[in-house]
């Protein structure tokens, strides 16, 4: 019987999650969140293409 009960009350709280996706993303601001991440994980990537140049513009003058 509890098994039953959690499995509604994981549904009833996807079904929320899913209908009220929106709202709930607008209440927390989770959107600004998102854009934030994506500012980081460009500067981490151009950081490392950078370090990847410079490793190889270094062997090449060891060589």
């Amino acid at each position: 019987m509890l098994k039953y009960i959690v499995i509604a009350l994981v549904g009833l709280g996807v079904y929320i999650g899913v209908t009220f996706k929106d709202e709930i993303e607008d209440a927390l601001d989770a959107r600004s969140f998102e854009e934030v991440h994506d500012v980081i994980e460009d500067a981490s990537d151009k950081a490392d293409d950078a370090k990847n140049d410079l490793t190889d513009k270094w062997e090449e003058l060891t060589k």
